[in-house]
């Protein structure tokens, strides 16, 4: 097998591999679904070259077989603690892999709990990023901040890699939408980078207007996320709308395509693909300014605003002129095409 993908089950995985199957030969990849969302939340459908790789021996032995076997190894995230450990006994592997570097994972220097369990694992997990062939992200600061925290040594492909990042017309039609409504999207996940309740400090002055809070949870922490809902319901009452259901990658756009405005308040890079999505809606998007988001954003002349400040004006129209920028630039910058045009150049070269 020339290319092996290995990626845990997530929204985004089932329409990635559909994207690689349809644009590039299928027999040469090959995709080993490592946990994730559950089954039963989220269902994978196994193709040839689709395999779920469960924590049976034999599993294992797949696995292990199918990485020394393939020409180039893509790990999509590094944060499999047993695929790290397997990659760190076998450094010889690491010359062939290529990390997507989707956030958690490499923030992981800055937010993990300090202990000598989480000491031993960044040690680990240091001498393998330092070693991994090649980094593929779509923000270069978060490939740069893997040079300065890892000593990163592998080389840099710009590619914005799932379906998830691609611009999408906004033609879904909500039947029982209110236009009369603004509907604010708050935070993508359960998880505390979010920062949620500071969003909602920020948004009280706003809690007698028209407005209903949009709240993906569907992932992350049950802890955290019981605290939003109990902090959401407190201050916005019937207008806090909290997700808790795993929704498919379509669903999800129906949710999106409502919104009017969205905070992503997280203090490192997430969200992307609802960023870009976002954006190419013509909608408003805040972000703070001291991540590496917003200088993408500014790299790919998006005009996103800061939710470091205090929201004001945040119920205010987008600008015209400002809001078709920014359509056409996601539509321009991150179409599908593109998405094929930078996979094929690091399916081409690797890091070979």
């Amino acid at each position: 097998m020339k290319h092996l993908h290995l990626i845990q089950n997530a929204t985004f995985t089932q329409p990635y591999i559909n994207f690689i199957n349809k644009n590039f030969n299928p027999n040469e990849h090959l995709f080993l679904i490592l946990g994730g969302i559950s089954e039963d939340k989220m269902k994978i459908s196994e193709k040839e070259n689709v395999y779920k790789i469960s924590e049976s021996i034999k599993d294992n032995i797949v696995l292990l077989k199918q990485m020394y076997m393939a020409e180039r190894i893509y790990l999509h995230g590094l944060n499999n603690p047993k695929l790290v450990l397997k990659l760190f006994l076998q450094p010889w592997l690491l010359s062939k892999c290529n990390w997507l570097i989707w956030g958690a994972d490499l923030y992981y220097y800055k937010f993990r709990e300090k202990g000598l369990k989480s000491n031993i694992y960044e040690f680990i997990r240091k001498y393998v990023i330092k070693h991994i062939g090649g980094l593929i992200t779509q923000i270069k600061g978060d490939y740069e901040l893997a040079k300065q925290w890892y000593s990163a040594k592998g080389k840099y492909y710009y590619c914005f890699m799932y379906l998830s990042n691609t611009f999408k017309e906004n033609e879904l039609i909500i039947e029982d939408e209110n236009f009369e409504k603004t509907y604010i999207q708050v935070g993508n996940s359960a998880f505390p980078v979010n920062n949620h309740l500071e969003v909602f400090d920020k948004l009280k002055k706003y809690r007698k207007e028209n407005i209903e809070i949009i709240c993906p949870l569907s992932y992350g922490s049950t802890e955290y996320r019981d605290k939003v809902i109990d902090e959401g319901t407190k201050i916005f009452g019937k207008k806090f709308n909290p997700i808790i259901e795993f929704m498919a990658f379509d669903q999800y756009l129906k949710v999106i395509s409502r919104i009017d405005i969205a905070i992503f308040n997280h203090n490192r890079q997430q969200a992307m693909g609802n960023i870009t999505t976002l954006l190419g809606f013509g909608k408003k998007v805040y972000i703070r300014d001291d991540i590496t988001t917003w200088r993408f954003c500014e790299e790919h002349e998006l005009k996103v605003y800061n939710s470091n400040q205090d929201l004001s004006g945040l119920l205010d129209d987008v600008p015209e002129e400002e809001k078709l920028s920014n359509i056409n630039n996601v539509k321009n910058q991150f179409s599908e095409k593109k998405l094929e045009s930078d996979w094929k150049v690091i399916f081409s070269e690797g890091n070979l």
